[in-house]
C-alpha cells in the first residue's frame, strides 16, 4: 500500500513534468504496478539482474501511464519517471533523517523498525509539497519566457495558421468538461464556421465574469484540433470575444490562449 501511494504520487507528477494528462485508469494501473514491484525486495538476484528488473519496470510503468511511444519518447519519459522517483524518495528520506530514524537497506528494501506511520506520512506529505513547489517554480519560469507561439486550428476540412498569444489572465473553462477555453474574434469564428453542417453540435456556452460584468455567457464552438510545436489538442474549445479579429503587430490573425491549454511540461522538444 505504501508503494502504491508513492507510485500514484510519482506517476502523477511525472505527467505534470512530461506535459501529459494521465487518465484515472492508467494512473490506477501504474500505481498498482508500483505496489506489486515492491515484492521484488524478497528476491535475491545479482546486481545486473536487479538493474534489468528496474529498467523493465520503469519502461512498463511509463508505457502504462503514457501509452505506446517511440524509442526516444520512451527513454525521455522513463528518465522523467526516474528523476521524480529520486527527487521524491530522496526528499522523504532526508526529512525522515530529521526525525532521527534508524534503518538498514537490504534486499532492495529499506527497513525502519522504529519509525511510525505518522512519521512516514508526515515526511511523504512534506516531500509531496516540496515536489509541487519545484514544479511550480519551473512552470512559472517557463511561462514567463513564453508569450507567443504559432498554432494551426482545424475545423472541418480547412485549417488556419494563427499567432497564439498566451494570456495568463484567461481563466475560462467549459463547465461540463472543465477544459480551458481559447478566445478568437467574431470575424474569424464566422469564417471558421462557414460551410460546416454540424455547427449546432459543436456549440458550447461559456460562463464568464469580467470587469464591469458579474455574469455573462460567451458563444463557443469545438474545433477538430489545435496543433502547436510539440503537441496537439483534440477538440479545443474556442469562444468568441468582441467583434472583428485579434491582430498581431504584423496584422496576422491571433488567438488568445490560456496558459494552461499549452502547458507542455519541462520536456517539450522530443520529436
Amino acid at each position: 500500500m505504501e508503494n502504491f501511494i508513492a507510485g500514484w504520487i510519482i506517476t502523477f507528477f511525472s505527467g505534470k513534468i512530461y506535459g501529459r494528462d494521465i487518465g484515472k485508469l492508467r494512473l490506477l494501473l501504474c500505481s498498482a504496478l508500483c505496489g506489486a514491484f515492491s515484492f521484488t525486495m524478497f528476491l535475491s538476484v545479482m546486481p545486473v539482474v536487479s538493474f534489468a528488473l528496474k529498467a523493465l519496470f520503469t519502461i512498463a510503468a511509463v508505457t502504462i501511464a503514457f501509452g505506446l511511444q517511440n524509442l526516444r519518447h520512451t527513454i525521455a519519459s522513463a528518465a522523467v519517471f526516474f528523476m521524480i522517483t529520486v527527487l521524491y524518495g530522496g526528499t522523504a528520506m532526508a526529512l525522515l533523517s530529521v526525525f532521527g530514524w534508524q534503518g538498514i537497506a537490504s534486499g532492495q528494501g529499506l527497513y525502519m523498525p522504529r519509525v511510525t506511520y505518522l512519521t512516514v506520512s508526515a515526511a511523504s506529505v512534506a516531500a509531496l509539497l516540496f515536489l509541487q513547489l519545484c514544479i511550480s517554480l519551473i512552470r512559472t519560469k517557463r511561462q514567463a519566457a513564453r508569450t507567443l507561439t504559432f498554432v494551426t486550428v482545424s475545423m472541418g476540412d480547412r485549417q488556419w495558421r494563427l499567432t497564439g498569444f498566451i494570456d495568463s489572465g484567461n481563466l475560462l473553462r467549459e463547465p461540463l468538461s472543465g477544459k480551458p477555453v481559447a478566445l478568437v474574434g467574431k470575424t474569424l469564428m464566422k469564417e471558421m464556421l462557414d460551410g460546416l453542417t454540424d455547427v449546432d453540435t459543436r456549440y458550447a456556452a461559456i460562463p464568464f465574469r469580467a470587469v464591469g460584468t458579474n455574469r455573462g455567457l460567451l458563444d463557443a464552438w469545438r474545433a477538430d484540433s489545435l496543433e502547436y510545436t510539440g503537441g496537439k489538442i483534440e477538440q479545443p474549445i474556442l469562444a468568441v470575444w468582441g467583434d472583428g479579429n485579434f491582430l498581431s503587430e504584423e496584422k496576422e490573425k491571433q488567438i488568445l490562449l490560456p496558459s494552461e491549454m499549452l502547458e507542455r511540461g519541462i520536456y517539450t522538444d522530443v520529436e
